[in-house]
């Protein structure tokens, strides 16, 4: 019979899921913050790419960045949530799967038509964010990687 691995709280963490629950409002706060500079401060019309190829682009509003930063931290602790149930080996393959999104997420401000430089800026910075945020945290309260369950 096997047993689930279980996440050590470490002593003043308050445990996994505060540290988590933490990095999602820090993610979204961050973006929200950078979305309001940009936007408000520095008077860039943030845009997006309508979709991949697409020359034509859309209004990025507040509400949408702080729904798609939260949607997306939460979609990254659930599969660590899985991982952590399924392998010892959660932490690493989280991080690799968590930097992989991060690098395909950056195609669209990086690569698609009619966005100003401004706007591709922003839009990296809203990116890379998430991912300097989420990474680290999320690993922080994460089962240590000791190899296959048994």
């Amino acid at each position: 019979m096997s047993t689930l691995p279980t996440v050590p709280a470490r002593a003043g963490s308050g445990g996994p899921v505060r540290v988590r629950a933490l990095a999602v409002a820090g993610a979204v706060l961050a973006d929200a913050l950078i979305w309001l500079v940009a936007h408000s401060a520095l008077g860039i019309d943030l845009r997006i790419p309508d979709g991949p190829g697409s020359t034509t682009t859309s209004e990025l509003l507040l509400p949408a960045v702080i729904i798609g930063s939260a949607v997306v931290s939460l979609l990254g602790w659930g599969l660590l949530v899985l991982l952590e149930r399924l392998t010892g080996r959660a932490p690493v393959l989280w991080t690799g799967a968590a930097s992989l999104v991060l690098a395909l997420s950056l195609f669209a401000p990086l690569f698609g038509a009619g966005l100003t430089t401004g706007n591709r800026i922003t839009l990296v910075l809203l990116h890379l964010t998430v991912g300097a945020v989420l990474i680290p945290a999320f690993r922080r309260g994460s089962v240590p990687d000791r190899g296959p369950v048994p």
